[in-house]
């Protein structure tokens, strides 16, 4: 860990040798220029002059975990990226539109939700059209996100769907009288619910109720939001929505993608979209402060307390209920 910082502060004492003041400044994060829109190009027409913003969505959706696996390191907040990217479709007159590109399983209801409702926002204040291209899958809550989009498109071997809602918990009671530990748990008699899902307790009939309420309401909106998505009567996606996967092929016959394709026809609905000819495909350029720089090198040596973090998130995740599109 020496040997990086180390190695960190000779870097920034090259840099600061070659920059003027404000250079240095810029490079620990306190200048404006930190905040100027800049883009690069990744696909597409790179003569164009109409743009098409790259987004994308990876991985578990999920709030950024603010628990720190060792000291400098920084989470990629989701929300935080989210909200640079639409800015810049907001301030920037040659983005015409988004290209989304999803591979991922699902995640945490209310966070897929929150993105859904973003990529919404932007499309209502803009006017600029969102095309969805699902890559290796677009299941649950990466599917609910896809919704936003006003076409989607699928890798033809996509895996797409897992329309559902999940709740789960461990059940340590038989495990915890096999190793004599017993859980004491104090709650007032008007509060009888308060350990509900508890790992050292079997669920009672009136809890399973009360989450099944919650569960089929959340349920209820994920219907609803597919339904007057992709134009689908209700009745057909309940029909469809068992938590089933699909190919993409079975998808599009059931409505839920609009084509199968690649990069390039995702570009082309877009650009059909956004009535222009043709357009180049950008995505943000972020500069990175000096602490970003630092927790990207420390990683690198960060085996043992990533792996101590990684074993701690598994087990409170796993005790503890949350609500999922998975």
């Amino acid at each position: 860990m020496k040997k990086v910082l180390s190695l960190v502060l000779l870097i920034t004492l090259c840099c600061a040798n070659s920059l003027p003041a404000q250079g240095l400044f810029s490079l620990f994060g306190g200048s404006d220029a930190k905040k100027a829109i800049r883009v690069k190009f990744v696909d597409g027409d790179e003569s164009a002059k109409d743009e098409i913003l790259l987004i994308k969505i990876k991985g578990v959706i999920q709030e950024a975990d603010s628990e720190e696996g060792m000291p400098f390191k920084i989470e990629k907040d989701l929300f935080e990226n989210l909200r640079k990217d639409l800015e810049v479709v907001r301030k920037r007159k040659a983005v015409k539109a988004i290209l989304l590109e999803i591979n991922s399983p699902g995640g945490e209801v209310t966070a897929s939700d929150i993105v859904y409702q973003q990529l919404k926002k932007i499309q209502r204040e803009t006017k600029k059209p969102v095309v969805a291209i699902i890559g290796t899958m677009g299941a649950s809550g990466a599917y609910y996100v896809a919704c936003a989009a006003g076409r989607i498109v699928a890798h033809p071997t996509s895996i797409i769907g897992s329309i559902g809602v999940l709740m789960q918990a461990m059940n340590l009671e038989e495990l915890a009288k096999k190793v004599g530990l017993k859980a004491v748990t104090l709650k007032s008699e008007k509060t009888p619910m308060k350990d509900v899902l508890s790992p050292f307790k079997e669920i009672t009939p009136e809890e399973r109720e009360m989450l099944m309420t919650i569960i089929n309401s959340i349920y209820d909106r994920f219907i609803d939001i597919v339904s007057e998505s992709r134009k689908l009567r209700r009745e057909e996606v309940i029909k469809i929505a068992d938590g089933g996967i699909f190919t993409a092929a079975r998808a599009k016959e059931l409505g839920l993608i609009d084509a199968i394709g690649y990069r390039e026809d995702a570009i082309a609905e877009a650009c059909e979209m956004a009535k222009i000819d043709n357009a180049a495909l950008v995505k943000r350029v972020t500069q990175k402060g000096i602490s970003e720089i630092i927790s990207e090198m420390s990683s690198m040596s960060s085996g043992v307390p990533a792996l101590r973090s990684e074993i701690r998130n598994l087990l409170l995740n796993g005790i503890t209920p949350v609500l999922l599109f998975k």
